[in-house]
């Protein structure tokens, strides 16, 4: 009967989505939108494929010598930098010239692809920033310039990339670039003198290597500079900077861990801060503001010794009333000289994992989703999505871990950049943020929470790529015996195609495992291989240590089943979802929803 209904609809009929109390007047991410975002994935996937394995002739010697890990951050390092001359040359301009004179090469988008998919950090930086200002205006610009996937495989124009070396200093390919980026510029944390270092270096010391550290030049201050200092300096810059009344404030401060904006708690930590005995002004305030200002950075940085460790005790003083999370957050955003307040070459690495999970499903392959029954697995992941974000609406406290298909919905979602915020604020009443990293423990009871309360809310298992589910409790059997007798209705319709069942294992990239361990401890032994338990338990080390790791060292993985993902004991039909949706007229012709981006791939 519910088929009948379904085929009765009209086809040119917009899909609607229930999110909590309310419905959208469409997809929030189009089919159209999903496929330009697996093109661009398809083509950052290349790029590391071509990085790592020194495919192209113009990666200097000694960076063939590295291994592939620390040759790939080598790289990270340098695009990043270049991320970073790009935006502070940047200006508005419409959409058509910012597609031809400004738009970035694909190691550059690479790193502003992984910024955005920290909706929080990235919202928050736009808005103290004042190098992002140019791209927080250009955000709207990220939905209409999705297909960049397919403009990374053509040549670039003579006039984009003499307007991108104009710009940046730099050739347009990374791989040109990669001659002339030998040094990073920064400024001493004591002296403030302009000094130049190499990123890499005989001895380890280098920029983007663990061990960095390099002298001052200026004989009067020779001050031993590390990435503990930078990010000392840092923190006193962000601290001392504009008392105009401008909006500014610390790293950190304006979004709670819940994803709840609050500008009035953001200026009373700032405040808190600069009226402290730690962090106020000791001696009489110049007429000149900006010497008033240097001569206040140089008393903080004097009191703790030009020196990270003091500088956690002091804020861990002054912010004494406020949770340690709240704490922990503002700190993780000084790590170094960044201005971002996020670890980008983290950031870049783990959505690296991301991207790989998502190719061993085949997904990245070309024409996957051209015609065909396996169509279906985009448009099944795209209502999954919508009721992600039901969940989330209904259960505030609730941290949710995605699975593979709903992440991928979720980050094309993210790149809209303020429109994402938008309909969070609209439907969800708060950002549902992304984290970075989540330590092992917290992320395995968030997974089983999110479990429990998917069944509970929809009555159909969250996963169908045969892990184990966590056990039901007391109440849970009961509320599923008085469902039964009640005759409770499903939300989700839809029964998931068979490839599309891998897909349903949780995305995990942002898990800090154990490194003891060397493997999912808290998770318990899935029904299938965890292809990147390797690269986590790696990034869950120092960056730079996996290089001096052997074969012999590194944690093995679990032995590959022969079937892929799906364990061989999983031997149980594809779940078929009860009826009652929680859309109206929703169409299997995804190209009705929206063909203004459509793009075959």
């Amino acid at each position: 009967m519910q088929n009948q209904v379904i085929k009765q609809t009209p086809r040119q009929q917009i899909p609607s989505f229930e999110i909590g109390s309310q419905k959208t007047p469409g997809p929030l991410v189009s089919i159209a939108q999903v496929k330009g975002h697996l093109r661009l994935l398809r083509a950052f996937h290349n790029l590391r494929v071509t990085v790592e394995e020194c495919k192209d002739r113009r990666i200097p010697t000694f960076a063939t010598q590295m291994d592939r890990d620390s040759r790939w951050m080598w790289f990270i390092t340098l695009a990043i930098d270049r991320f970073e001359r790009w935006v502070k040359s940047l200006t508005f301009v419409p959409l058509e010239k910012f597609i031809n004179k400004q738009f970035p090469p694909i190691d550059v988008w690479m790193v502003w692809h992984a910024y955005l998919l920290n909706p929080c950090w990235y919202e928050e930086d736009c808005e103290r920033l004042l190098i992002l200002q140019q791209l927080r205006l250009l955000n709207v610009f990220v939905v209409s310039s999705i297909d960049v996937g397919k403009l990374a495989r053509n040549q670039p124009s003579a006039s984009r990339m003499a307007a991108w070396h104009k710009q940046t200093g730099s050739f347009f390919d990374p791989f040109d670039a990669m001659e002339e980026l030998t040094h990073k510029q920064m400024e001493c944390p004591r002296c403030r003198t302009r000094v130049f270092v190499p990123f890499v270096n005989d001895n380890g010391t280098g920029y983007s290597e663990q061990h960095f550290s390099a002298m001052c030049p200026l004989p009067g201050c020779r001050l031993k500079i590390t990435k503990g200092n930078l990010a000392m300096a840092k923190f006193v810059r962000d601290l001392t900077e504009s008392e105009d009344g401008s909006e500014n404030f610390m790293a950190g401060s304006l979004f709670f861990g819940n994803g709840k904006r609050d500008p009035r708690r953001a200026k009373a930590i700032k405040d808190q801060l600069t009226q402290s005995s730690q962090f106020g002004r000791k001696s009489l305030q110049s007429s000149n503001q900006r010497i008033a200002r240097l001569d206040w950075e140089k008393e903080i940085k004097e009191s703790i010794g030009y020196s990270l460790p003091p500088l956690k005790e002091a804020i861990a003083i002054v912010l004494r009333d406020h949770p340690e999370a709240t704490r922990t957050r503002i700190l993780s955003a000084y790590e170094d000289d960044s201005p971002f307040s996020i670890n980008l070459i983290s950031a870049v690495l783990r959505q690296g994992i991301f991207t790989k999970r998502i190719d061993e499903l085949g997904w990245l392959r070309p024409g996957t989703f051209k015609e065909g029954d396996r169509s279906q697995l985009l448009e099944h992941a795209l209502l999954r999505y919508h009721c992600f974000l039901d969940l989330a609406a209904a259960s505030p406290n609730l941290m949710s871990v995605p699975t593979l298909d709903i992440d991928l919905i979720w980050h094309s979602h993210q790149l809209m950049g303020g429109r994402y915020g938008v309909d969070c604020d609209i439907y969800i009443g708060r950002r549902v943020d992304h984290p970075l990293t989540t330590e092992e423990a917290i992320l395995s009871r968030a997974l089983d929470d999110t479990c429990r309360a998917w069944q509970s809310r929809f009555h159909i298992p969250y996963m169908q790529c045969g892990c184990p589910a966590p056990d039901k409790t007391l109440i849970e059997r009961l509320m599923r015996i008085l469902r039964q007798c009640t005759g409770t209705r499903t939300r989700l319709q839809a029964s998931l195609h068979p490839d599309h069942l891998p897909a349903t294992h949780p995305s995990l990239h942002n898990a800090v495992l154990d490194p003891e361990r060397g493997s999912f401890g808290s998770f318990g032994k899935p029904a299938h291989p965890q292809r990147d338990e390797k690269d986590l338990v790696k990034l869950s080390l120092p960056l730079g240590v996996r290089k001096k790791r052997s074969r012999k060292t590194d944690p093995e993985l679990p032995p590959q089943l022969e079937e892929g993902f799906v364990s061989e004991k999983m031997t149980e039909e594809p779940v078929s979802l009860g009826p009652a949706p929680p859309y109206i007229g929703y169409e299997s012709d995804a190209r009705r929803m929206d063909t203004r981006y459509m793009h075959v791939i």
